[in-house]
C-alpha cells in the first residue's frame, strides 16, 4: 500500500507536505545527526524517497501491532512512545522521541508488527520512508543503501545498549531493596 495513502487513511491529522521539494528534504536530512557526513550524492538519492508530513496534535502515527510498512524521523516536535499490557487494558509511556529521532525502523527492517505505539501530543513534522522506497534504495543504489542501513543499524545498536543499561540499573536497584 502507498504510504501516503496509508497515513492519510489512518488519520486525516497526518498530511503530506506537497510543497516540499527534493532539495528541501535533502536539506532536512543533512540537518539530522543520523545523516551527518553523508555524501551529497547519497543524500540526493535518499531525498527522492523520503516524504515530508505535517502532523497535528493528538495524531497517532502507528499503533502497537500495526504492520511496519514505513519508518519516520522526527524533524520537529516529539512523539510519545507507549506499550500496552498483555491484555491491552493499560498503556505505559516509556520514551519521548524528539527532533532527529527515528520511529518504526525496527519494523521496517524485520517486517514484524510494531512493538509500540507512537503518538504526537503537539503538532510536528516528520520525514517518512516507506518499505517500498527502502527496498528500492537497497536494490538500486548500493552505496546509498549501505549508508542508510549502516545508520539504521547504529541507531538500533545504540538503543539496545541504552535499554540493556536501564535493565541492569533496574535489576541492581531491585537487588538493593
Amino acid at each position: 500500500m502507498n504510504t501516503a495513502n496509508h497515513l492519510s487513511d489512518r488519520s486525516n491529522s497526518i498530511r503530506l507536505a506537497t510543497d516540499a521539494t527534493s532539495e528541501d528534504i535533502a536539506n532536512l536530512l543533512l540537518s539530522l545527526p543520523i545523516f551527518e557526513n553523508l555524501e551529497r550524492k547519497e543524500v540526493a538519492i535518499l531525498s527522492r524517497h523520503f516524504k515530508l508530513y505535517a502532523v497535528d496534535a493528538g495524531a497517532v502515527l502507528f499503533a502497537e501491532g500495526d504492520t511496519g510498512d514505513f519508518m519516520a524521523i522526527v524533524v520537529s516536535g516529539s512523539a510519545d512512545l507507549s506499550k500496552g499490557t498483555e491484555d491491552g487494558s493499560v498503556r505505559s509511556k516509556f520514551a519521548t522521541a524528539g527532533s532527529g529521532k527515528l520511529l518504526g525502523e525496527m519494523a521496517l527492517i524485520d517486517g514484524e508488527p510494531r512493538s509500540a505505539s507512537a503518538a504526537f501530543e503537539k503538532s510536528a513534522r516528520i520525514l517518512v520512508l516507506s518499505r517500498e522506497s527502502f527496498e528500492s534504495i537497497i536494490s538500486q543504489y548500493e552505496k546509498a543503501g549501505i549508508a542508510l542501513l549502516w545508520r539504521l543499524c547504529r541507531n538500533i545498536s545504540h538503543r539496545l545498549r541504552q535499554t540493556t543499561g536501564m535493565l541492569l540499573d533496574s535489576q541492581r536497584m531491585q537487588a538493593r531493596h
